[in-house]
């Protein structure tokens, strides 16, 4: 006589099969969403980039030739002239290079947080002002010798 079959409460390979789905569903979802927030957020940009597209946009495409960011926070940010004029006296000449460097670095930290920010207005390779800005602190302008 055969022996009586136990009763099972549910057979387990269906269930092992249903746990399968499930696990690789999740996995497929995973995946996919991480793909999508990779795209969506797209690059990321750096800090320097960013204080750049700044500068740019305040001053004039094209202006900035350079920008770096050193390990002890401070930005330098090379800004080609484009406000002195030979027409203008020298003390107004001053006053717009003042001007034009002052309100980058301000436009700067009012977005983008670094220790110390250096802008220096450069004409024909030479750097006529040296504008230097903290966060919370007016920004101080230094004139080249030759352009007092």
């Amino acid at each position: 006589m055969p022996k009586p079959r136990s009763q099972r409460l549910f057979d387990w390979r269906a269930a092992a099969i249903y746990i399968a789905a499930v696990v690789v569903a999740g996995a497929g979802l995973f995946a996919w969403d991480h793909a999508y927030q990779a795209r969506v957020s797209g690059p990321l940009l750096r800090p320097e980039d960013i204080a750049k597209s700044l500068v740019e946009g305040f001053v004039g495409t094209g202006t900035v030739q350079a920008s770096t960011l050193d390990r002890s926070g401070t930005l330098t940010i090379k800004v080609k002239d484009v406000v002195t004029d030979k027409s203008k006296t020298p003390a107004q000449n001053r006053e717009l290079v003042s001007r034009e460097g002052s309100q980058a670095v301000e436009r700067v930290l009012g977005l983008v947080t670094f220790k110390q920010i250096v802008v220096q207005v450069v004409r024909d390779g030479k750097v006529l002002a040296t504008v230097r800005g903290k966060p919370g602190a007016k920004p101080e302008t230094e004139f080249a010798p030759e352009f007092k």
